[in-house]
Order: C-alpha cells, then sequence, then structure tokens
C-alpha cells in the first residue's frame, strides 16, 4: 500500500516539474515574439533595403553604403569632426585629484610625545 502511495506522488512531481518546464518554455517563446516585433517597428522606418540588400537608403534619400557605421551610431567620432585639443590642469588645483591625499600616521594618546614646557 506505501509503495503505491510513493508511486503515485512521483508520478504528481514529474508531471508538476514537466508543467513548470512547459510554462517556462512558453514564456521564454512569448517575450522572443515580444522582442521581435518590436525590433521590426523600430527597424522599419529608420534603415530601408533595395532589392538587391546591398545599398541601404540614408534619410535624404541617396543610396549610399555606410563607410563607418560605428560613427553613424554615435559610438565613436567621425573623421571630419576635427581634432580635441589636450587639456589642460586646473591652474587652482593645489593636489592630483587621481590619488588619495597622504594620510599622516596617528598614534594614540598615550604614545603621543607632548612638547616640553
Amino acid at each position: 500500500m506505501q509503495k503505491l502511495v510513493q508511486q503515485k506522488e512521483g508520478m504528481q512531481r514529474v508531471r508538476v516539474g514537466l508543467s513548470g518546464l512547459a510554462g517556462v518554455v512558453l514564456l521564454v517563446g512569448l517575450a522572443n515574439i515580444v522582442v521581435d516585433n518590436a525590433r521590426k517597428k523600430d527597424d522599419g522606418g529608420q534603415i530601408a533595403a533595395s532589392d538587391n540588400g546591398s545599398n541601404l537608403t540614408n534619410p535624404a534619400g541617396s543610396m549610399t553604403k555606410p563607410s563607418e557605421p560605428l560613427a553613424e551610431l554615435g559610438v565613436t567620432p567621425t573623421a571630419d569632426s576635427g581634432v580635441v585639443a589636450d587639456l589642460q590642469p586646473d591652474p587652482n588645483l593645489r593636489e592630483p585629484m587621481d590619488r588619495p591625499p597622504p594620510v599622516s600616521p596617528t598614534l594614540p594618546s598615550s604614545q603621543q610625545q607632548h612638547p616640553a614646557q
């Protein structure tokens, strides 16, 4: 009798586990569909491919091939952005800011030497 109860409990655990696994798979699939639809909506108005897919149109409408894709995304500066002059340190700055200030050693009051009076 006890063996039969253990067997039923085991089968119930397997069913619950498989149901949970199926639920997770469905949830991930649904999230993937939502993300794909969002990407399609974002890309649809910005970039339009030609028939052969080799040329891209920019918003002005002329057919050009991107020469610097990272610069177009704003990740790196463009070649025509010019050279930035070297930065000079602040003349009012007295201590370097990239290092912590020096710490003077402190002694307990019993070990401090008091000046002679």
